[in-house]
């Protein structure tokens, strides 16, 4: 078959192309028409693809023109889904807390689920602590609450910021925000009846996480050391210290402290070695069993990643991480290449499909802007582990540079020294939690372990805060609007085609 142009090396990609277009738009102008009416749109040009075999290109046309239908449908589809009417005035529910309450100033932060509502309705809750009972002190995930308040569409608190918290409200599933008094609540036993099934293995899962939690604060870690180990391994950030999180931000290091494909990456790398050597124990020496047990290496594998981003969470990074662990793990039975733009691109379709409003998740852009960078810059041939760490660190800085400076008007200057600390200290700290746990009816052992992952811990706090603390360790103060980084991608881009096209030359 001959390729015509690279482009078509590529199908996926213009794919995810049009879908994120038809997303956009039907965030702009999906409410100027009902959702059938796009759906009626879709389906009609899904026809025409069907009849018009014999012109490949109208046929191409046709179906990227459909995709970006379903885009303006599903977005359409997904925001009516959402809309509650809240009440104009306070009105006394039921709720149960769906994340880890957090101190912020005089108030208690965590989100809640309305269990008494006509439908459930997430809700992003400030509650005013109180210096008398400390009844705010005993709540944690998972426990039920009755309170009076006044539900509250989304807002923003700043306008002059580049980062819309009422969209991140919204994008996440949030319907409501709301302050509650002191004496405006309590806790409660309450029904989850009202909850769908997958909701409340969800609130399960957390309960579960906040367990192995209170497991590593009974081993007496330090708590800027329990912080860290938290939240790498079970994607807990509530205990991060405002001065751990800039430190970080400012060396070029948080994408360290959230879940993403470098620890799922390494976990899957755990389960296949482990998993193999015992399949290996059972392997037949007849051919007719030669591919099964790869199946089985893979479907044990991926069931327990896929439990583990459940435990987790289900934040942007895991689920994109997790869906190109999938992707490779089926690529790899297939003998087909496992990571390449298509396998990037069909990530980012799967995940727009359930949820169209995850394309204004910062951690999905970054994410995947990430990952792209690499798959682009990084040489399709062997590199020793220095200098691919190198090549990886700049690749993926180049990726989301343009976004870190317009969400967070900031540029590390040092990013590269940072991964070198970074990377080898979070890989030592996911290898030694599997441990830690795996320990557990050993209480000496446990101990032992958890004493090393504490001095791992420490020294990757000392080593970030340090390259924190160098002169120019950071450019801050950048302000930039989406047109700019947009442009400041197309140039980049130009720029690496320019290249390529003179290395092909030589």
């Amino acid at each position: 078959m001959e390729v015509n142009g690279k482009i078509q090396l590529y199908p996926m990609m213009r794919i995810v192309g049009a879908l994120i277009l038809g997303i956009l738009i039907g965030d702009r102008w999906g409410g100027s028409l009902p959702s059938v009416a796009w759906l009626g749109v879709m389906i009609a040009l899904l026809v025409i693809v069907n009849v018009s075999r014999e012109r490949p290109v109208s046929q191409s046309i046709t179906l990227l023109l459909s995709t970006m239908m379903f885009g303006i449908w599903s977005l359409t589809e997904v925001r009516n889904a959402r809309e509650v009417v809240l009440p104009e005035r306070e009105i006394g529910y039921e709720a149960v807390v769906i994340s880890e309450p957090q101190i912020r100033g005089k108030v208690l932060r965590c989100d809640l689920l309305t269990t008494s509502t006509q439908e459930p309705i997430k809700v992003k809750a400030s509650i005013l602590r109180d210096t008398l009972t400390n009844a705010w002190a005993k709540l944690k995930v998972g426990d039920g609450i009755i309170a009076k308040s006044k539900l509250e569409e989304p807002s923003n608190f700043y306008f002059d910021s580049n980062f819309d918290y009422a969209r991140w409200l919204r994008v996440h599933g949030f319907q409501a925000q709301t302050f509650i008094y002191y004496d405006s609540w309590a806790r409660s036993q309450i029904s989850l009846a009202r909850l769908s099934n997958f909701q409340r293995v969800k609130i399960a899962a957390l309960k579960f996480r906040h367990k192995l939690t209170d497991r590593l604060r009974h081993l007496n870690l330090e708590e800027d050391n329990l912080a860290l180990i938290s939240a790498m391994v079970l994607g807990d950030k509530s205990m991060i210290s405002s001065r751990i999180k800039e430190d970080y931000s400012i060396s070029g290091g948080s994408h360290i402290l959230a879940l993403s494909g470098l620890h799922l990456g390494i976990i899957y790398a755990v389960l296949v070695l482990l998993i193999t050597s015992v399949v290996k124990l059972f392997r037949k020496p007849t051919e007719i069993y030669q591919r099964w047990p790869d199946v089985v290496v893979q479907l044990v594998s991926l069931t327990a990643i896929w439990s583990y981003v459940v435990l987790v969470g289900m934040s942007a990074s895991v689920l994109r991480s997790a869906t190109m662990l999938t992707i490779y793990g089926l690529m790899s039975l297939l003998n087909r290449d496992k990571m390449s733009l298509n396998a990037l691109a069909t990530a980012a379709v799967i995940m727009l499909v359930i949820n169209p409003y995850i394309l204004w998740d910062v951690g999905f852009q970054m994410s995947f802007m990430a990952v792209l960078g690499i798959l682009l810059i990084y040489p399709r041939r062997h590199l020793n582990w220095f200098v691919g760490m190198i090549v990886v660190s700049i690749a993926a800085q180049i990726g989301v540079a343009p976004l870190i400076m317009l969400y967070f008007g900031r540029f590390s200057c040092y990013f590269l020294l940072t991964n070198f600390i970074v990377i080898p200290c979070a890989t030592c700290i996911l290898y030694g939690a599997v441990l830690l746990f795996v320990a557990t009816p050993v209480a000496a052992v446990q101990t032992f372990i958890a004493k090393g992952l504490a001095l791992v811990a420490g020294w990757m706090n000392a080593g970030v805060g340090w390259i924190a603390s160098l002169p120019g360790a950071s450019i801050d103060g950048i302000r930039i609007n989406w047109v700019q980084a947009l442009l400041i991608y197309v140039m980049m881009f130009c720029a690496y085609r320019i290249i390529c096209i003179n290395l092909q030359r030589k």
